[in-house]
């Protein structure tokens, strides 16, 4: 180990650059960054071996409480808005902590360092090359939102200063060929830096009041990926086909997530523990548009999810969650998703031998028109929707096609507003079992021949 201090420089990137280059010798080690303030002007790249440590909590070392707060801080450029002509350039900020060589670093990461307006992405090389080991373990991030460059669009005539944060950037993006830890995070509130902008412009309307929005951006990408065919369609992703959907030692727990829009967290792997993880989203907030260029509608979609699942053999346990969708442009209807906990057929694999434990949530646990479940547990979960749609629905066909579904065991769970809802055909090995409805209108649906024992609060459909 390494400490920063000992580096000649005038500035904290110039002792990294010498830190890293005296640890790249003896391959690899850790920069220790005592408790204080860094100011960064632009991103950092890591090197391969390379750890970069701030000093540990004083205190709290739970990062799902509030005080959590590590004393060493990393301060990025503050994005500073001018609406009017051109704007301020994208490039002045939303910077972020890379790899040097994504596809070889292994062995490196982010310890207990406060991050302000920088995104983290240990990313690959666009074949899907990537080292091994990789961790982000007890950092906080505020405005870690990335530009979308797409945006403004002057085919639709949108001003120059335009700007919207991009749906698929990530404040923690992490991929690896094996092996990824990211735990003990928060991602707490960032309206801070928010900025308002009126008189945006998009297809079909001018609005006000539209925000550049740090906290309406995805906020973990672990090994995500779109595996096998898109909308529902086959392929179905499997190791052969999509290798790189399918590694194996990847751990995402006891994070803590704000969030205004989009996924809060979303994997893909082979045996991914999900484990721990408190996500809160934000209730009444109003979204014009979730493109930065297309006007919402009840049927637009801005995700809004705690969890999203792919691949196969995931443990999915302990999290707690609060979900809203927010409103769409006339501010009468909300806009679609608002999922809980999500497995679905698109660009996705079938569900097998995976695990749905001891979750709380008020959106529903939704394994939706999968093509095939194989070995899926539903145990000890409290979900208390708020009504319509069943709290758990495990549906293994799809709009035009009936596929397998075995070995589902939906028991001891707590529902709310919606009941429980199963189907596939053929149904093999099924069992219900066990399960309690609050409130009135609990419905168990059975459509794929599940055994319905000793549930309470329930009428039931399709019983075998």
């Amino acid at each position: 180990m390494v400490c920063i201090e000992d580096f000649k420089g005038g500035t904290p990137a110039e002792k990294l650059n010498a830190a890293q280059a005296a640890l790249a010798g003896k391959g690899g080690g850790v920069v220790y960054f005592p408790a204080g303030e860094y100011k960064f002007a632009d991103s950092i790249t890591i090197l391969s071996g390379v750890v970069l440590r701030g000093a540990a909590p004083d205190g709290v070392a739970d990062a799902r409480q509030d005080d959590y707060a590590p004393p060493a801080r990393f301060e990025f450029p503050k994005y500073e808005p001018r609406l009017e002509g051109e704007g301020t350039p994208i490039a002045t900020a939303f910077k972020g902590i890379y790899l040097a060589e994504p596809d070889k670093a292994s062995s490196c990461g982010i310890v207990n360092i406060v991050i302000n307006r920088g995104h983290i992405a240990m990313e690959e090389r666009a074949d899907h090359a990537a080292g091994r080991n990789r961790i982000v373990l007890g950092c906080v991030l505020r405005n870690a939102a990335v530009a979308d460059g797409r945006v403004p669009d002057a085919g639709i005539g949108q001003h120059e200063w335009q700007r919207f944060t991009h749906r698929h950037r990530a404040a923690i993006t992490v991929k690896a060929s094996e092996n990824i830890l990211v735990a003990n995070n928060r991602l707490p509130k960032s309206a801070d830096d928010n900025f308002v902008m009126d008189g945006y412009v998009v297809k079909g309307g001018v609005f006000d009041g539209v925000v550049f929005d740090y906290d309406n951006r995805p906020g973990m990408y672990i090994n995500d990926y779109a595996i096998g065919g898109g909308s529902g369609a086959d392929p179905k992703g499997i190791p052969q086909s999509h290798p790189w959907g399918f590694r194996k030692g990847i751990v995402i727990r006891d994070n803590y997530l704000y969030m205004t829009g989009r996924c809060a967290i979303s994997f893909t792997g082979d045996g991914t523990i999900c484990a721990g993880n408190v996500v809160r989203f934000a209730d009444d907030v109003w979204r014009p548009t979730t493109t930065g260029t297309n006007k919402t509608t009840g049927s637009a979609t801005n995700d809004n999810r705690a969890v999203q699942m792919r691949g196969w053999r995931w443990i999915v346990t302990g999290n707690d969650y609060i979900v809203h969708r927010n409103w769409a442009s006339d501010r009468k209807y909300r806009i679609n998703d608002g999922e809980g906990l999500m497995h679905e057929g698109h660009v996705n694999s079938t569900i097998k031998d995976s695990v749905l434990a001891g979750n709380r949530g008020n959106a529903y646990l939704s394994l939706y028109k999968t093509a095939g479940i194989d070995g899926l547990v539903i145990e000890d979960n409290d979900i208390r929707t708020g009504g319509g749609i069943a709290a758990i629905y495990v549906n293994a066909n799809r709009n035009t096609d009936k596929h397998l579904c075995c070995n589902v065991r939906i028991v001891n769970n707590v529902t709310g507003g919606g009941g429980i809802f199963i189907a596939g055909e053929p149904g093999e090995q099924n069992v219900i079992k066990g399960n309690r409805h609050v409130g009135g209108g609990g419905t168990i649906v059975n459509e794929a021949g599940a055994e319905v024992i000793d549930n309470e609060g329930y009428t039931t459909k399709g019983e075998r």
